[in-house]
C-alpha cells in the first residue's frame, strides 16, 4: 500500500508553485489539548468529545459498542470514561470508521480491554503501511498489529448489539477509500466519521483514496437513505442535523462543478485560489486554502471521472 512514484511526482507537482499559509504541513488531526468530555445523545448512546476525533459509546445487552478510539494521547481519560459507562459491562467491540490517527490512536488500549476491532480491509491495510500523506507534510509509519482490526468487511453489515443490530456500510472512495459510517436504529443516530466536517471545510484525503467527487456521492447517498429526524455524529465535534449535512452536500456540490470548470479549461490551483473559487462559502466554512488544493489533487488523479483535465 505504498503511493507509487508517478503519483508522488503527480502531486508534489500540483502542489508546485502554490502560495500555502503558515499553517500547511501542520496537521489537521491534531489533538486537542483539553480534556475529553462525556454527553448523552440517547438512551445507551453517548458522544465523547474532545479526544481526537468524535468517540461514540453504546452500551447494550452484549456490553459496550464504541466508534472509533481518538488518539493515543487521550486514551488513558478515553477507558476512564468508558468505564464510567460501561459499569461494569465488558468492552465487545470497537469499530472504526477510517485509518486516521485521530479515531484509531486508542486502538491499542480497546484491544487490551478485549474490544474486537472491526474496520474496512482497506483501514487495515493503511494501518500496517508506510507511505506518505502529503496534505500533512509527513510520513506514516506501520502501525503495531495490536491497532489492526480483527474483522474486516469490503462494503458492509451489521452489529448484533443484542436489542438492535447495527448496520454499517462502506461509500467506496470519499473522506478516504476506507470510510464506513454506522447506524443505530432504536436511537437513529448514524456516525459519520470523516464522511462529515464539523463546520470546516471537509478533508479529501488524496494519500490514500479520499476526493470530492466520492464524498458528494457519500452524502448524496445518505441524504437519501435517512430521513430528517437522524442524528449525526460527525468526525469531531458537537451532534449535527441532515440540514447541517444537506448545507455540506450543497457547498461541495456547488464548488466542485466551479473548479471543475477551471480545471478543463487549463487553470492551476493557485489561479482558482486567486480566483476565490468558493468565495460564496468561506464566511461558513472557513480558510479555503487546504481544501481547494486536496480538492484539486484529487481531480487531478480521476480524470477520467471528469472526463478530461488539462
Amino acid at each position: 500500500m505504498t503511493l507509487n512514484r508517478q503519483r508522488r511526482g503527480l502531486l508534489r507537482g500540483v502542489a508546485a508553485g502554490l502560495t500555502l499559509p503558515a499553517w500547511w504541513g501542520t496537521s489537521g488531526l491534531q489533538a486537542q489539548t483539553a480534556a475529553p468530555v462525556l454527553q448523552r445523545v440517547a438512551d445507551g448512546l453517548h458522544l465523547v468529545t474532545g479526544a481526537g476525533g468524535n468517540v461514540v459509546l453504546h452500551k447494550g445487552e452484549r456490553g459496550l459498542t464504541v466508534v472509533d478510539s481518538g488518539t493515543a494521547a487521550h486514551s488513558a481519560a478515553l477507558l476512564t470514561l468508558i468505564d464510567e459507562v460501561a459499569a461494569g459491562a465488558p468492552l465487545h467491540t470497537l469499530f472504526n470508521t477510517h485509518w486516521h490517527s485521530d479515531h484509531t490512536g486508542g486502538n491499542e488500549a480497546l484491544r487490551a480491554r478485549g474490544a474486537n476491532i472491526v474496520a474496512h480491509e482497506n483501514t487495515k491495510l493503511w494501518l500496517g503501511a508506510e507511505f506518505e500523506v502529503y496534505w500533512r507534510d509527513e510520513s506514516h509509519q506501520p502501525r503495531p498489529p495490536e491497532a489492526w482490526p480483527d474483522t474486516t468487511f469490503y462494503s458492509g453489515g451489521s452489529l448484533d448489539l443484542g436489542t438492535e443490530s447495527a448496520e454499517y456500510q462502506h461509500p467506496v472512495q470519499a473522506h478516504t477509500d476506507g470510510d464506513a459510517w454506522l447506524y443505530f436504529p432504536n436511537s437513529n443516530v448514524l456516525v459519520l466519521g470523516g464522511l462529515m466536517s464539523d463546520g470546516s471545510y471537509p478533508i479529501t484525503d488524496i494519500a490514500t483514496g479520499g476526493w470530492i467527487g466520492g464524498l458528494i456521492d457519500a452524502n448524496a447517498a445518505i441524504l437519501e437513505k435517512f430521513d430528517d429526524d437522524t442524528l449525526l455524529v460527525p468526525e469531531r465535534g458537537p451532534v449535527r442535523s441532515m440540514a447541517d449535512l444537506r448545507a455540506q452536500h450543497a457547498m461541495l456540490d456547488d464548488v466542485y462543478t466551479r473548479m471543475k470548470a477551471l480545471a478543463q479549461d487549463g487553470h492551476s490551483a493557485q489561479e482558482m485560489l486567486d480566483a476565490k473559487v468558493t468565495a460564496a462559502h468561506d464566511a461558513s466554512w472557513g480558510d479555503p486554502t487546504r481544501f481547494v488544493v486536496e480538492t484539486y489533487m484529487g481531480m487531478a488523479m480521476h480524470t477520467y471521472d471528469m472526463g478530461g483535465f488539462i
